[in-house]
Protein backbone atom coordinates (compact mmCIF):
# COMPACT_ATOMS: atom_id res chain seq x y z
CA UNK A 1 0.00 0.00 0.00
CA UNK A 2 2.85 2.38 0.86
CA UNK A 3 4.39 1.83 -2.59
CA UNK A 4 1.09 2.55 -4.34
CA UNK A 5 0.55 5.75 -2.34
CA UNK A 6 4.11 6.89 -3.11
CA UNK A 7 3.60 6.09 -6.80
CA UNK A 8 0.26 7.93 -6.90
CA UNK A 9 1.76 11.11 -5.38
CA UNK A 10 4.80 11.09 -7.67
CA UNK A 11 2.61 10.40 -10.72
CA UNK A 12 0.30 13.27 -9.76
CA UNK A 13 3.20 15.74 -9.58
CA UNK A 14 4.79 14.26 -12.72
CA UNK A 15 1.72 14.98 -14.87
CA UNK A 16 1.07 18.32 -13.15
CA UNK A 17 4.65 19.48 -13.78
CA UNK A 18 4.50 18.19 -17.36
CA UNK A 19 1.35 20.25 -17.93
CA UNK A 20 2.83 23.38 -16.33
CA UNK A 21 5.99 23.36 -18.46
CA UNK A 22 9.65 23.50 -17.51
CA UNK A 23 9.92 27.07 -16.14
CA UNK A 24 6.92 26.94 -13.81
CA UNK A 25 7.50 23.32 -12.72
CA UNK A 26 11.18 24.10 -12.00
CA UNK A 27 10.26 27.04 -9.76
CA UNK A 28 7.40 25.17 -8.07
CA UNK A 29 9.66 22.17 -7.39
CA UNK A 30 12.21 24.54 -5.85
CA UNK A 31 9.61 26.09 -3.55
CA UNK A 32 8.30 22.67 -2.43
CA UNK A 33 11.75 21.27 -1.59
CA UNK A 34 12.94 24.48 0.04
CA UNK A 35 9.89 24.31 2.33
CA UNK A 36 10.70 20.69 3.12
CA UNK A 37 14.40 21.40 3.53
CA UNK A 38 13.88 24.12 6.14
CA UNK A 39 12.68 21.43 8.57
CA UNK A 40 14.52 18.35 7.29
CA UNK A 41 16.53 16.21 9.71
CA UNK A 42 18.97 15.68 6.83
CA UNK A 43 20.32 19.17 7.42
CA UNK A 44 22.46 17.72 10.20
CA UNK A 45 24.23 15.57 7.57
CA UNK A 46 24.51 18.59 5.27
CA UNK A 47 26.11 20.76 7.97
CA UNK A 48 28.56 18.00 8.92
CA UNK A 49 29.55 17.50 5.28
CA UNK A 50 29.99 21.23 4.68
CA UNK A 51 32.12 21.58 7.83
CA UNK A 52 34.25 18.63 6.76
CA UNK A 53 35.01 20.12 3.35
CA UNK A 54 35.00 23.80 4.32
CA UNK A 55 36.33 23.82 7.93
CA UNK A 56 36.19 27.60 8.20
CA UNK A 57 32.67 28.00 6.86
CA UNK A 58 30.50 30.37 8.91
CA UNK A 59 27.01 29.48 10.09
CA UNK A 60 25.63 32.21 7.85
CA UNK A 61 27.31 30.79 4.73
CA UNK A 62 26.33 27.27 5.73
CA UNK A 63 22.67 28.29 6.02
CA UNK A 64 22.90 30.08 2.67
CA UNK A 65 24.25 26.99 0.89
CA UNK A 66 21.67 24.73 2.55
CA UNK A 67 18.73 26.88 1.42
CA UNK A 68 20.12 27.26 -2.10
CA UNK A 69 20.83 23.51 -2.28
CA UNK A 70 17.25 22.50 -1.39
CA UNK A 71 15.78 25.02 -3.83
CA UNK A 72 18.13 23.85 -6.58
CA UNK A 73 17.40 20.17 -5.90
CA UNK A 74 13.67 20.90 -6.07
CA UNK A 75 14.22 22.61 -9.42
CA UNK A 76 15.90 19.48 -10.77
CA UNK A 77 12.96 17.33 -9.64
CA UNK A 78 10.51 19.81 -11.16
CA UNK A 79 12.38 19.71 -14.47
CA UNK A 80 12.35 15.91 -14.81
CA UNK A 81 8.92 15.59 -16.50
CA UNK A 82 9.97 18.11 -19.17
CA UNK A 83 13.46 16.83 -19.98
CA UNK A 84 12.35 15.50 -23.36
CA UNK A 85 11.29 19.04 -24.35
CA UNK A 86 14.74 20.54 -23.79
CA UNK A 87 16.41 20.43 -27.20
CA UNK A 88 20.07 21.38 -27.62
CA UNK A 89 20.50 24.06 -30.27
CA UNK A 90 16.81 24.92 -30.29
CA UNK A 91 16.82 26.08 -26.68
CA UNK A 92 18.80 29.28 -26.13
CA UNK A 93 18.84 28.56 -22.39
CA UNK A 94 21.18 25.58 -22.83
CA UNK A 95 24.75 26.66 -23.65
CA UNK A 96 27.25 24.04 -24.82
CA UNK A 97 30.93 24.53 -24.06
CA UNK A 98 33.64 22.55 -25.90
CA UNK A 99 31.31 20.42 -28.03
CA UNK A 100 34.35 19.07 -29.90
CA UNK A 101 35.51 17.32 -26.72
CA UNK A 102 32.39 15.18 -27.01
CA UNK A 103 32.11 14.64 -30.76
CA UNK A 104 35.75 13.92 -31.71
CA UNK A 105 36.28 10.94 -29.36
CA UNK A 106 32.86 9.53 -30.37
CA UNK A 107 34.04 9.60 -33.99
CA UNK A 108 37.50 8.25 -33.20
CA UNK A 109 36.85 5.44 -30.69
CA UNK A 110 34.41 2.51 -30.98
CA UNK A 111 33.32 2.94 -27.35
CA UNK A 112 33.47 5.86 -24.93
CA UNK A 113 32.83 6.25 -21.21
CA UNK A 114 31.28 9.36 -19.69
CA UNK A 115 31.02 10.54 -16.13
CA UNK A 116 29.45 13.38 -14.23
CA UNK A 117 28.11 14.00 -10.71
CA UNK A 118 24.89 15.00 -8.98
CA UNK A 119 25.47 18.68 -9.63
CA UNK A 120 23.51 21.19 -11.70
CA UNK A 121 21.00 19.24 -13.78
CA UNK A 122 23.15 16.20 -14.48
CA UNK A 123 20.52 14.66 -16.79
CA UNK A 124 21.26 17.29 -19.46
CA UNK A 125 24.86 16.11 -19.97
CA UNK A 126 23.65 13.35 -22.32
CA UNK A 127 21.21 15.45 -24.38
CA UNK A 128 23.74 16.62 -26.99
CA UNK A 129 25.02 13.10 -27.46
CA UNK A 130 21.61 11.52 -28.10
CA UNK A 131 20.43 14.42 -30.27
CA UNK A 132 23.51 13.95 -32.46
CA UNK A 133 22.39 10.37 -33.10
CA UNK A 134 24.74 8.53 -30.72
CA UNK A 135 23.54 5.94 -28.24
CA UNK A 136 24.39 5.98 -24.56
CA UNK A 137 23.43 3.75 -21.65
CA UNK A 138 23.43 5.15 -18.13
CA UNK A 139 24.15 3.06 -15.07
CA UNK A 140 21.74 4.03 -12.30
CA UNK A 141 20.60 2.97 -8.85
CA UNK A 142 16.99 1.83 -9.08
CA UNK A 143 14.51 3.03 -6.42
CA UNK A 144 13.18 0.33 -4.10
CA UNK A 145 9.64 1.07 -5.33
CA UNK A 146 9.34 -0.70 -8.71
CA UNK A 147 6.37 1.45 -9.72
CA UNK A 148 8.41 4.62 -9.19
CA UNK A 149 11.37 3.02 -10.99
CA UNK A 150 9.16 2.34 -14.03
CA UNK A 151 8.06 5.98 -14.08
CA UNK A 152 11.64 7.30 -13.84
CA UNK A 153 12.72 4.90 -16.58
CA UNK A 154 9.91 6.22 -18.78
CA UNK A 155 11.19 9.78 -18.30
CA UNK A 156 14.80 8.95 -19.09
CA UNK A 157 14.09 6.66 -22.03
CA UNK A 158 11.81 9.41 -23.31
CA UNK A 159 14.78 11.68 -23.99
CA UNK A 160 16.86 9.01 -25.67
CA UNK A 161 19.09 7.17 -23.18
CA UNK A 162 19.28 3.48 -22.35
CA UNK A 163 19.31 2.42 -18.71
CA UNK A 164 21.29 -0.20 -16.82
CA UNK A 165 20.49 -1.03 -13.20
CA UNK A 166 23.41 -1.32 -10.81
CA UNK A 167 24.14 -4.91 -9.79
CA UNK A 168 25.43 -8.18 -11.19
CA UNK A 169 22.95 -8.27 -14.07
CA UNK A 170 23.80 -4.67 -14.92
CA UNK A 171 27.51 -5.51 -15.00
CA UNK A 172 26.82 -8.24 -17.56
CA UNK A 173 24.82 -5.78 -19.67
CA UNK A 174 27.74 -3.33 -19.59
CA UNK A 175 30.17 -5.97 -20.83
CA UNK A 176 27.78 -6.87 -23.66
CA UNK A 177 27.49 -3.19 -24.68
CA UNK A 178 31.25 -2.57 -24.59
CA UNK A 179 31.86 -5.60 -26.78
CA UNK A 180 29.89 -3.87 -29.55
CA UNK A 181 30.97 -0.87 -31.61
CA UNK A 182 29.09 2.27 -30.67
CA UNK A 183 28.22 1.10 -27.19
CA UNK A 184 28.79 4.07 -24.90
CA UNK A 185 28.22 4.11 -21.13
CA UNK A 186 27.73 6.99 -18.72
CA UNK A 187 27.63 7.12 -14.95
CA UNK A 188 27.59 9.43 -11.94
CA UNK A 189 30.60 8.72 -9.74
CA UNK A 190 29.90 10.78 -6.61
CA UNK A 191 27.61 8.32 -4.82
CA UNK A 192 28.60 6.23 -1.83
CA UNK A 193 29.28 2.58 -2.65
CA UNK A 194 29.52 0.32 0.40
CA UNK A 195 31.37 -2.40 -1.50
CA UNK A 196 33.44 0.01 -3.60
CA UNK A 197 37.16 0.70 -3.47
CA UNK A 198 38.67 3.19 -1.02
CA UNK A 199 39.53 6.48 -2.69
CA UNK A 200 40.14 10.10 -1.71
CA UNK A 201 37.40 12.69 -2.07
CA UNK A 202 38.28 16.16 -0.79
CA UNK A 203 41.25 14.46 0.89
CA UNK A 204 38.99 12.18 2.97
CA UNK A 205 38.59 8.45 2.43
CA UNK A 206 35.37 7.31 0.75
CA UNK A 207 34.03 4.14 -0.83
CA UNK A 208 33.64 4.59 -4.58
CA UNK A 209 32.32 2.42 -7.40
CA UNK A 210 35.24 1.62 -9.71
CA UNK A 211 33.31 0.32 -12.74
CA UNK A 212 34.40 3.18 -15.01
CA UNK A 213 38.08 2.52 -14.21
CA UNK A 214 37.67 -1.23 -14.76
CA UNK A 215 35.98 -0.69 -18.13
CA UNK A 216 38.54 1.89 -19.25
CA UNK A 217 41.44 -0.45 -18.49
CA UNK A 218 39.84 -3.63 -19.90
CA UNK A 219 38.41 -2.16 -23.10
CA UNK A 220 40.89 0.70 -23.62
CA UNK A 221 38.02 3.21 -23.70
CA UNK A 222 38.56 6.95 -23.35
CA UNK A 223 36.80 8.75 -20.50
CA UNK A 224 34.97 12.04 -21.13
CA UNK A 225 34.18 14.27 -18.11
CA UNK A 226 30.94 16.25 -18.47
CA UNK A 227 29.12 18.64 -16.17
CA UNK A 228 25.95 20.72 -16.36
CA UNK A 229 25.78 23.85 -14.19
CA UNK A 230 22.71 25.98 -13.65
CA UNK A 231 23.49 29.55 -14.67
CA UNK A 232 20.17 30.85 -13.34
CA UNK A 233 16.54 29.74 -13.31
CA UNK A 234 16.26 27.26 -16.22
CA UNK A 235 19.39 28.42 -18.03
CA UNK A 236 22.23 25.88 -18.09
CA UNK A 237 25.81 25.48 -19.29
CA UNK A 238 26.91 21.99 -20.29
CA UNK A 239 30.71 21.59 -20.44
CA UNK A 240 32.70 18.72 -21.95
CA UNK A 241 36.32 18.41 -20.85
CA UNK A 242 39.39 17.11 -22.65
CA UNK A 243 39.27 13.40 -23.34
CA UNK A 244 41.17 11.18 -20.93
CA UNK A 245 42.64 8.87 -23.57
CA UNK A 246 43.60 5.19 -23.11
CA UNK A 247 47.26 6.32 -23.01
CA UNK A 248 46.43 8.86 -20.30
CA UNK A 249 44.61 6.17 -18.32
CA UNK A 250 47.61 3.86 -18.57
CA UNK A 251 49.89 6.62 -17.24
CA UNK A 252 47.54 7.46 -14.36
CA UNK A 253 47.84 3.91 -13.03
CA UNK A 254 45.55 1.46 -11.27
CA UNK A 255 41.83 1.65 -10.45
CA UNK A 256 42.32 3.62 -7.24
CA UNK A 257 44.58 6.18 -8.93
CA UNK A 258 42.15 6.54 -11.83
CA UNK A 259 39.18 7.11 -9.51
CA UNK A 260 41.17 9.63 -7.45
CA UNK A 261 41.93 11.45 -10.71
CA UNK A 262 38.25 11.52 -11.66
CA UNK A 263 37.26 12.61 -8.15
CA UNK A 264 39.45 15.69 -8.66
CA UNK A 265 37.12 16.81 -11.45
CA UNK A 266 34.08 16.46 -9.22
CA UNK A 267 35.80 18.35 -6.41
CA UNK A 268 36.52 21.31 -8.71
CA UNK A 269 32.88 21.41 -9.87
CA UNK A 270 31.60 21.38 -6.29
CA UNK A 271 34.03 24.07 -5.10
CA UNK A 272 32.79 26.44 -7.81
CA UNK A 273 29.10 25.70 -7.23
CA UNK A 274 28.64 24.20 -3.73
CA UNK A 275 24.92 25.04 -3.62
CA UNK A 276 24.30 22.86 -6.70
CA UNK A 277 25.62 19.60 -5.25
CA UNK A 278 23.54 17.22 -3.13
CA UNK A 279 25.12 17.42 0.33
CA UNK A 280 22.53 15.35 2.19
CA UNK A 281 24.06 11.93 1.42
CA UNK A 282 26.32 10.14 3.92
CA UNK A 283 29.22 10.34 1.45
CA UNK A 284 31.82 10.28 4.23
CA UNK A 285 29.98 8.01 6.68
CA UNK A 286 28.96 10.78 9.08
Amino acid sequence: MKNYIEYFLISFFFYLFKFLGVRISSFLGGVIFLSYGLFSKRNKIVRNNLKRIFPDISKKNSNYIIKRMWFHFGRVIGEYPNLNKLKIGLNKNIIIKNEENLIKPLQKYPNCLFFSAHIGNWELTSHLLTQKGFKINFIYRAPNNKLVDNLLRKIRIGYGVGLIKKGNQGAKECLKILNQKGGHIGMLIDQKMNDGITTKFFNHEVKTASAIAKFAIKYKCPIIPAVCIRENSTKFKVSYFNTITPNDIKKIGNEIQIMNHLNNYVESWIKKNPEQWIWFHNRWNN
